[in-house]
């Protein structure tokens, strides 16, 4: 590695130099030219008697006498340079490169202030001289290939070269700085997977079958911010081009900054050459207004890319969509990403495929956690670093949409009655066994839809649904999210769904039991269509529908007002759990259970207690107060310390403690 690499600064450094001498030749040339002007002049001073006339020396032509400079000929070629305008470039650059430029202008010129390039000088001294190389649409202006200290004395003013045009032609190419800051390079991944790559193909397939008319733009739509510039990145290295990224919402609202900017970077993917990625996100109506001007006026390869289609109306050019890995090629994914460990078994690869749907490079940030970690670990827990490693990588993205509780609860801590304890057991196999019903026996190809599992969770509050999708999220080793439904429901038409998209859109990893609280929040009947907020309510339910179908994670509901649901969602629903009004002897066993061991404790009856008609969640409060209670106190835990939090708790529930109740306390 060392010896290529030293060869191949070698071969880098070697160019450059060749492209340095070839330039010295060709400014020397060009040099000469002023050399044979400034003889001209001197021998035809007016009022000098005639001389005989003799023919003007003439100086070399820069294409014989240069050899050959593929810069300079690039930058010919790219911008459509004339000759004259090519022999002014060479002139500004002469400036910079050879020091006696200053002396030979100022002979050239006839006047010893003027010790630079001049528009005036060119005009007079190069050959094919044409006035309209001056004006700002002509390329040396127009492409800011040369700049004038003055722009009003535009032919007496000094003519400079820029910079990154000098470092062109030497043969030492970089992005401009000017750009620095707003554009980030974005180098291909080693490889794409196979729908990815086909995605790949397609985006280079658009910049070069759109003929000569169309935009030279690929719309690329869905997946992540990554994955979508990993497809554009190997699109531009097929295309023989590099890749830049930048925000949407960077490009400038103001007219003549964005039109600087729109030059600067076309002039940047002619010389590198490059495309250009637009990553557009949430913006204002000025940014959007901005970035569809910025994207419209471009005439060099670009992607624009984002999780929706943009709602436009100019030419998009092709729109590439993202593809959904399968199956196969997830497993693929993860077995790349696990080559060399055999800890991790094909089963335990299975298990992970079967549960997340990671994009290839979470997926290679997985393997790369488990790699690490793996040497301090026991072998047997290979395929439990490798699930956690999923599970954390799943997670990014939903923090900030709902509320994650990583579960505790076991089945131990559930008291249901054994109807409810199998379903919900159902529901887990129905979880878990996904891969074995859907791809082994072949179930996702004849049924095609409504793969999702869902349950709903009916009954009052307290009675142990939040408690019970705990216990199933840990049996199934995931994180639990509480989607509170209150606070994505919004009064205005298309925000829920939009809202919904982003839970569903960052659950789809496939790292989470997603609960929707209070369901019945969005999910009432359908009402009668009598107007438009009719209309967009019943479609806000209809989008839920079909997103919960197609998610194929587990999604759980819940509500206390059962009755409340529309028929046609409750058909949707794969499963439903009634959780009944604990009984008193399963208030007993709350009771039981809820008090725990090593808490001192004086005469607590669970079956006296149980005679208070309130569910699990009132039990749980009621017993923390009283324990608080008795703390402060520095006493043991007594039946007097319950009654009080007892009361407490039902001046909460608006309730008042009756006879029978606390019959048998004291």
């Amino acid at each position: 590695m060392g010896s290529q690499g030293g060869s191949g600064q070698r071969g880098a450094a070697a160019s450059v130099d060749a492209d340095g001498a070839a330039l010295a030749a060709a400014v020397r040339s060009v040099l000469a030219r002023l050399d044979v002007h400034a003889e001209h002049a001197r021998t035809n001073v007016p009022g000098s008697p005639p001389e005989d006339p003799e023919p003007a020396p003439s100086a070399p032509s820069p294409e014989t006498s240069a050899g050959p400079l593929p810069t300079l000929d690039a930058l010919t070629t790219c911008f459509g340079l004339s000759p004259f305008e090519r022999e002014i470039v060479l002139l500004a650059a002469a400036a910079e490169l050879d020091p006696t430029t200053g002396a030979r202008c100022a002979a050239a010129s006839g006047d010893p202030s003027r010790t630079h390039p001049t528009f005036s000088l060119a005009l007079a001294a190069l050959g094919a001289p044409h006035w309209s190389a001056l004006t700002p649409v002509a390329p040396l202006r127009r492409w800011r290939l040369i700049e004038l200290d003055d722009e009003t004395r535009l032919t007496t003013s000094r003519l400079r070269v820029d910079e990154r045009i000098l470092h062109f032609l030497v043969g030492s190419p970089y992005l401009d700085a000017k750009l620095h800051g707003l554009l980030r390079r974005t180098t291909a991944p080693g490889s794409l997977p196979p729908s990815h790559d086909r995605a790949a193909a397609r985006v280079a397939a658009g910049w070069t079958g759109t003929g000569p008319d169309a935009p030279l733009r690929v719309e690329l739509v869905g997946g992540d911010l990554r994955t979508r510039a990993d497809i554009a990145a190997t699109a531009a290295r097929r295309s023989g081009l590099g890749l830049y990224s930048m925000a949407a919402d960077d490009v400038p609202t103001d007219a003549g900054e964005r039109d600087r900017l729109a030059r600067l970077w076309q002039r940047e993917a002619i010389l590198l050459p490059a495309a250009l990625l637009i990553e557009v996100g949430e913006m204002d109506r000025d940014q959007h207004a901005a970035a569809d001007a910025f994207i419209a006026g471009a005439a060099v390869p670009l992607v624009v890319a984002g999780p929706d289609p943009r709602q436009t109306g100019q030419p998009r050019g092709e729109r590439v969509t993202v593809p959904k890995l399968d199956t196969e090629e997830q497993l693929g994914l993860w077995s790349d990403a696990f080559a060399g460990v055999p800890e991790v078994t094909v089963r335990h690869l299975q298990s992970l495929v079967a549960q997340f749907q990671l994009p290839p490079h979470v997926v290679r940030a997985a393997a790369a956690t488990v790699r690490r970690d793996l040497p301090g670990a026991d072998a047997a827990d290979a395929g439990e670093l490798a699930w956690q490693a999923g599970l954390t990588q799943a997670r990014m993205g939903l923090d900030e949409l709902g509320r994650r509780i990583e579960p505790r609860a076991g089945w131990q801590d559930l008291v249901l009655a054994e109807r409810q304890l199998k379903i919900l057991q159902e529901v887990v196999a129905h979880v878990r066994q996904r891969s074995t019903v859907y791809q082994d026996w072949g179930f996702a190809k004849a049924l095609r839809s409504g793969l999702g599992v869902t349950a709903l969770f009916a009954g009052g509050s307290g009675t142990g649904k939040t408690l019970a999708a705990e216990v199933m999220a840990k049996e199934l080793g995931l994180d639990l999210f509480i989607i509170d439904l209150s606070q994505v429901v919004s009064k205005y038409i298309g925000e829920t769904e939009k809202n919904l998209s982003r839970v569903f859109d960052a659950a789809e990893r496939g790292g989470a039991l997603l609960l929707f609280d209070e369901a019945d929040a969005l999910f009432g009947k359908r009402s009668e269509v009598k107007d438009s907020h009719d209309r967009y309510a019943n479609l806000e339910v209809s989008y839920l529908l079909m997103r919960m179908e197609a998610y194929r994670g587990l999604a759980v509901l819940t509500t206390n007002m059962k009755k409340a649901l529309d028929s046609a969602f409750m058909r949707r629903i794969r499963f439903v759990v009634d959780f009944p009004f604990p009984g008193e002897k399963e208030r007993a066993e709350i009771w039981s259970r809820v008090l725990p061991s090593q808490a001192p404790t004086k005469g607590i009856d669970p079956t006296l207690l149980a005679q208070l008609t309130v569910a699990g969640g009132s039990i749980r409060n009621i017993a923390l107060s009283g324990a608080f209670l008795a703390a402060e106190e520095g006493d043991r835990l007594q039946m007097r310390h319950m009654l009080a939090a007892a009361r407490t708790e039902y001046l909460k529930l608006e309730r008042s403690l009756t006879p029978s109740e606390v019959h048998g306390w004291v």
